[in-house]
């Protein structure tokens, strides 16, 4: 499927949910965008932060009869965080449902570490995602977040007069560039 499909299919997604009431939160916010999400779809959302082991996924997402888990790499930037979830979000928004599991092993799976043999159970059932459904998770995380981007870009370009800069920061960079300009003979 070509890219254009692929966002045409997450903007419908988004529009039809955006007519149930959901937001995207500006800033972004991973944990408020995930309560908006649950609330919109009446299943509960929970982010849980945790030492993923070597060779598993950033991101897993466990749907239970309880609601959503999603599981984030905890030991890395707040930016790849963000997108972790946002791709799993994307899965949660699109009704990709490949790890389906039980409240008792979703309970076991997130103790405080990760233990790789429950990683290992949990990965290696049947009904891993498709490739195109990582592509559609992806597009929609993307467009989560170029979204939350054009908002608070919008937002900070209101309220500092249209430049996008505070005081500060105008101030500073009308002295670099008259630093920099050519002087005239």
């Amino acid at each position: 499927m070509n890219l254009a499909r692929l966002r045409q299919i997450c903007l419908a997604r988004l529009a039809e949910l955006r007519d149930q009431g959901l937001r995207i939160p500006t800033p972004f916010d991973a944990a408020a965008l995930c309560a908006r999400v649950g609330d919109c779809l009446g299943q509960p959302i929970r982010l849980v932060g945790v030492p993923m082991p070597a060779g598993a996924p950033f991101g897993l997402t466990l749907f239970t009869d309880n609601g959503h888990i999603i599981a984030y790499e905890q030991g890395t930037s707040r930016v790849h965080q963000d997108h972790i979830i946002a791709h799993e979000l994307g899965h949660v928004l699109l009704d990709h449902r490949s790890y389906a599991v039980d409240d008792e092993t979703a309970a076991q799976l997130l103790m405080p570490t990760l233990r790789p043999a429950m990683v290992h159970q949990v990965l290696n059932r049947t009904g891993a995602y498709s490739r195109q459904e990582e592509q559609e998770a992806e597009m929609m995380a993307t467009i989560l977040l170029e979204e939350a981007s054009r908002r608070e870009e919008a937002r900070r370009s209101v309220s500092t007069g249209g430049d996008g800069l505070s005081e500060t920061d105008a101030a500073l960079y009308a002295r670099l560039r008259h630093g920099l300009e050519q002087p005239h003979h």
